[in-house]
């Protein structure tokens, strides 16, 4: 559908703005990550018959292809938060393995796969690295306590499918910001499939930032587009407030230099910008044209009236 175009006033925008992106594909594709932890979680149960909890465990991680990456998602405790704990035992001679360099998650899988004394310490820590009184020094307690697997081992398996969605909540927020992109590069695409006029990304003489957008090159764009969602606050939204504000206030300066007409669009949308409603105003004023998901149909005709002369010149 073609939404006849223009400039969304703030309170158009403010309106419309979509708190939560529903997206049933993404969803499917966490309960299926869930639901492979969980089926890991069974095969844990067949380890239970070893002589010491010590020794279930430490055969688990040593003899299951992705027993390592359960027992993090159990316990919270994030990977790479895991691949720091792990230089600092290095570091300390905790494990008689010079530092050098840090080691990749596959690395050290590989190290359990092979090293019984490695295993032993890996499993020592995961299991109750929490009361380990020479780590008190080095280790916040805030990460320090997430080493307690025996402390919940005999979890429910509903307690145990809450603990994994909570553990991929974060990519989960970060990749609704990426299909919501998407959203707006199929528009892209569609346009380029019916009018002949692509797009390209990343840095342009113009402004001092990436592009997310521009249209038809980034070395001569007419239209640049900017776009952010977020469905919770975050400390990029300063970051990219200021991208925006600067890439549009640069666009202007070339307009009123050269006598151009290139145009600048902000895509905004989320729930995070319902506490940050000040800079929300803004991003809806420094622009040409605002869209949100509500108005995103309204992008095709933008790019028809502000490209047509473009069109006509390389015709």
């Amino acid at each position: 559908m073609t939404i006849p175009i223009h400039k969304l006033s703030f309170q158009e925008a403010w309106d419309t703005l979509t708190v939560f992106f529903v997206d049933e594909s993404l969803e499917e594709e966490i309960d299926q990550k869930v639901n492979s932890l969980m089926k890991i979680a069974d095969h844990y149960e067949l380890y239970t018959n070893k002589t010491t909890y010590s020794n279930q465990l430490m055969s688990f991680l040593m003899e299951e292809p992705n027993g390592l990456e359960f027992i993090l998602y159990e316990t919270g405790l994030s990977e790479e938060k895991f691949l720091r704990i792990v230089s600092l035992l290095r570091r300390i001679g905790r494990i008689p393995i010079a530092f050098d360099r840090e080691w990749s998650i596959t690395t050290i899988k590989r190290k359990l796969n092979s090293d019984e004394n490695f295993a032993k310490i890996i499993t020592d820590l995961l299991l109750d690295g929490i009361r380990d009184q020479e780590l008190k020094k080095y280790i916040p307690r805030y990460y320090l306590e997430t080493l307690n697997f025996n402390q919940i081992k005999n979890d429910s398996r509903e307690a145990r499918r809450i603990r994994y969605k909570r553990m991929l909540i974060g990519s989960y927020s970060g990749r609704k910001g990426y299909r919501v992109e998407s959203l707006i590069e199929q528009k892209l695409l569609d346009y380029k499939e019916k009018y002949g006029i692509g797009f390209e990304k990343g840095r342009s003489r113009f402004i001092d930032t990436d592009i997310d957008f521009a249209l038809p090159t980034l070395e001569s764009p007419i239209i640049i587009l900017m776009s952010s969602f977020q469905e919770t606050t975050s400390s990029g939204q300063s970051t990219k407030t200021r991208d925006m504000l600067s890439a549009y206030e640069r666009l202007q300066r070339s307009n009123i230099r050269y006598g151009e007409k290139r145009i600048f669009i902000n895509f905004i949308d989320g729930g995070g910008w319902l506490a940050r409603k000040r800079d929300f105003e803004r991003l809806v004023e420094y622009c040409h044209y605002f869209l949100n998901l509500h108005y995103l149909d309204m992008l095709e005709s933008i790019l028809l009236d502000n490209l047509t002369n473009f069109k006509k010149g390389i015709s």
